[in-house]
């Protein structure tokens, strides 16, 4: 599979990312904490030494293009189909129980997850050669196209950072957004532009089934 061009050449995604090209450009409220340590590993080279304590849950895609470059006995990490968390709020709530307080929160350019529908057939097609009946193969990939499919990759990202912050609130939250062709993490202009703004504004909302859904 051909990479995608670097992602500063792209004009989808070029004014849309802040490039962490050097380590201070990092911004300021992430230094000292574990999502400076993933940036200077997977920007600079810079290693990482592992505690024997998780100190960061990393949630990002399924993509195999993706290699993460953090230690053994150092991160918890959750890799779903477009690196949302929904159906994985246990799994997020189980390591904050565990002493983990900051999230990467990491999607990426090219995503198959922008392509579900025109792969349908072939993905209905695996499952009947798995031995389903058409009709529930059909049936449960259209169910769950809906769950996992997205328009685009920073938009997405950008939906499930306030989903997630309304749910966990006191939990750090790192919105980063990785280019396959230059293996590199940037961070969405969209975030920055929160920040300036004063952040998120969460009012008196309570987690519920609404704010646990997919929107």
């Amino acid at each position: 599979m051909a990479l995608p061009p670097l992602i500063m050449t792209d004009s989808h995604y070029k004014d849309r990312l802040f490039a962490l090209d050097s380590p201070d450009k990092i911004p300021s409220h992430w230094r000292g904490t574990p999502f400076e340590g993933l940036i200077n590993s997977h920007n600079f080279g810079m290693g990482i030494e592992s505690t024997g304590k998780p100190q960061l849950l990393i949630a990002t895609c399924i993509e195999f293009r993706y290699a993460l470059p953090v230690p053994r006995m150092h991160a918890y990490v959750i890799r779903r189909a477009s690196g949302r968390l929904n159906g994985s709020e246990f799994s997020v709530a189980y390591a904050i129980a565990k002493g983990v307080r900051h999230l990467a929160l990491i999607g990426h350019n090219d995503c198959g997850m922008t392509q579900v529908q025109p792969n349908r057939d072939g993905m209905i097609n695996a499952l009947v050669e798995e031995g389903w009946h058409p009709d529930r193969a059909e049936e449960f990939f259209d169910y769950h196209a809906g769950r996992y499919s997205i328009a685009d990759e920073l938009d997405s990202l950008e939906r499930e950072y306030i989903r997630l912050k309304r749910l966990f609130r006191r939990l750090k939250i790192a919105p980063l957004f990785y280019s396959l062709a230059d293996n590199k993490l940037f961070v969405p202009q969209w975030y920055l532009d929160l920040k300036a703004k004063g952040g998120l504004k969460l009012g008196d909302e309570v987690a519920d089934e609404e704010l646990l859904s997919v929107t």
